[in-house]
């Protein structure tokens, strides 16, 4: 009974497996992109049709799979995926009388292990060069907690720190360990650290990646599941254990090992190693350019006065409550006003000329040229026409604990503020 019962398990983790990684591919195998050109289309006109018929569903789905892969839709094709495994399993264990699956296992396992390697390594490397979490903005340290969301809070605080990044870099990268057969249960193992680290951020921060990463980590435990008793055995009873290889199978043509090694091979090299080293170069080779604006900055606004030392209109934005100002990288600079307001802009700084060429992203048409100038290191003066009106604004550079402190072996006292 208990073989026939893992018979069946095997069929279905199969089907669920190859089902899950066609439906949500997430990038892990770029190549599928040719057959989701035609999927992902019949897809989105299939699901809300079925939620709509078979599920009741009170709204039509009109949003599909984004930066959020916990939409509606993602849960009704998990459902619909799960649907077509179990329904095919039956039928699958209706016409199939073979008493072993061991192949089959030995598939499942693989594909979890490339599916689980590339997501983990694709994380890796957007941890660098400023990708899935940059380095904090002047906008958003201007930001108080209150106004983050859980998602923004923990973006920020896993963004603030370059050393961190680095850390989960390498913990990310252990999923290269994946890729091999013979080092695919300590890959499993570490890779099932990361994945569940990973689930509970997602979880307990409210990211909407929830699917997926419950999905790495239910993967590494597959991939785990031939070793669990042997690995119960060495971590809890201190055995001498031995690890159990799952056998590859043998292809008796030698062009079928020639092309096993070629593909397996060419996809690490294609979506592993290249984007790996080239992302690396990149991150090395920023380190060596500055490429902050010579204005960069958060700037309180000292005084604000009119060239002609006539009171500012009341019609005018400059005679709202402007508080700070914030030149940030990328050309962005954000002006927050009256207690709560904000306003964005983008910037274009001309040093051969010491203009500052302003525009608001509300119109970004109307450019205003203003005159900058450094009294002094903490000082800045801007002058010129905006918004109609010629004044002369005195800003102070704005200094935060949160990026002035930095590393240090000794401290006294906790600095906890």
């Amino acid at each position: 009974m208990a073989k026939y019962v893992s018979l069946i398990l095997t069929r279905f983790l199969f089907l669920l497996c190859i089902f899950f990684v066609l439906c949500f591919n997430n990038g892990a195998f770029p190549f599928l992109y040719y057959i989701q050109r035609f999927s992902i289309p019949a897809l989105q006109a299939f699901i809300p049709w079925f939620a709509q018929k078979y599920l009741s569903l009170s709204y039509q789905i009109t949003i599909f799979t984004n930066g959020s892969g916990d939409t509606t839709y993602d849960y009704v094709l998990l459902l619909c995926v799960f649907l077509i495994s179990f329904f095919g399993t039956l039928i699958w264990s209706a016409l199939d009388k073979r008493k072993s699956h061991d192949q089959l296992f030995y598939w499942t396992i693989v594909v979890c292990r490339f599916y689980v390697g590339f997501m983990l390594v694709h994380y890796g490397i957007a941890k660098l060069n400023d990708g899935q979490f940059p380095s904090l903005y002047l906008s958003q340290l201007a930001t108080t907690y209150g106004d983050s969301s859980p998602m923004g809070l923990a973006w920020r605080f896993l963004g603030f720190s370059d050393g961190y990044k680095w850390f989960m870099f390498t913990a990310e990268m252990m999923g290269v360990l994946l890729f091999f057969r013979k080092t695919a249960t300590i890959g499993a193992f570490l890779c099932l650290m990361t994945s569940a680290n990973i689930m509970a951020i997602n979880y307990f921060y409210d990211v909407p990646v929830k699917l997926l990463s419950t999905a790495l980590v239910l993967m590494c435990l597959i991939i785990l599941s031939p070793n669990i008793k042997t690995l119960f055995k060495f971590f809890f009873n201190g055995e001498l254990v031995r690890l159990n290889l799952l056998k590859a199978p043998v292809f008796k043509a030698k062009w079928a090992r020639i092309s096993k090694i070629t593909l397996k091979y060419s996809a690490v090299l294609l979506y592993a190693a290249i984007p790996l080293f080239t992302a690396l170069n990149i991150a090395v080779n920023s380190k060596k350019m500055n490429n902050k604006p010579v204005v960069y900055g958060a700037y309180d606004i000292e005084e604000i006065k009119s060239e002609k030392n006539e009171p500012l209109p009341d019609t005018s934005f400059l005679s709202r409550k402007l508080e700070l100002v914030a030149f940030d990288r990328n050309d962005y600079a954000v002006i927050k006003y009256n207690g709560t307001e904000t306003a964005w802009c983008t910037y274009k700084v001309l040093q051969t000329s010491k203009t500052l060429d302003i525009s608001f992203t509300d119109n970004p048409k109307a450019i205003y040229k203003l005159n900058y100038q450094f009294p002094d290191r903490n000082k800045l003066i801007l002058k010129g026409n905006l918004f109609g009106t010629p004044a002369t604004i005195t800003l102070k550079r704005k200094k935060y604990q949160l990026s002035e402190r930095t590393f240090r072996w000794i401290s006294e006292h906790p600095y906890n503020r």
